[in-house]
């Protein structure tokens, strides 16, 4: 089947380490052609509304979590 791919902004929530703050990201949006059928994938965080120092976060984005870390000024998925 095809599927169409879409670049998407939505709002998220970083929370580690007792901190949690509010962000924007962006995904790209993998779309089953004639279905209401998605995923979103290759997350990138944009915008944090609050500083954050290095360390191991959780991103709530849309119910899904992904895991990261802050490390270098840069978000990397870590592994799992």
């Amino acid at each position: 089947m095809a599927c169409t791919r879409e670049p998407v902004r939505m709002s998220g929530l970083l929370s580690g380490g007792g901190i949690r703050t509010f962000c924007t990201v962006s995904a790209l949006r993998v779309t089953l052609s004639g279905t209401r059928l998605f995923r979103n994938c290759g997350y990138a965080i944009l915008w944090i509304a609050n500083p954050l120092p290095e360390g191991n976060y959780k991103l709530l984005v849309e119910g899904d979590t992904v895991d990261l870390r802050y490390s270098k000024g840069s978000w990397h998925p870590t592994k799992a």
